[in-house]
């Protein structure tokens, strides 16, 4: 509720895309783990003036900041 809060009060400004690995049957957000290529879809390209907030347990975060990384994502815009 925090981050679609966000979303409202920031439009254009702040995104959200959520990923389940098991999703309920009516879902329409991503599906399986975070892969480069949504990464890549879904924000924006890297830059100074840009932050990526990752949620969610410890071996998403692990992998998604390696995808990060190789996409050129410095660690200094990663939270």
């Amino acid at each position: 509720e925090e981050l679609d809060s966000l979303v409202a009060k920031y439009p254009g400004r702040f995104k959200v895309y959520y990923v389940l690995n098991q999703p309920p049957e009516v879902w329409n957000g991503g599906v399986g783990f975070v892969s480069k290529e949504m990464i890549q879809t879904h924000c924006p390209a890297p830059a100074p003036d840009i932050k990526i907030l990752r949620c969610g347990p410890p071996p998403m975060n692990k992998a998604m900041a390696g995808h990060l990384d190789a996409l050129g994502y410095s660690p200094e815009i990663q939270f």
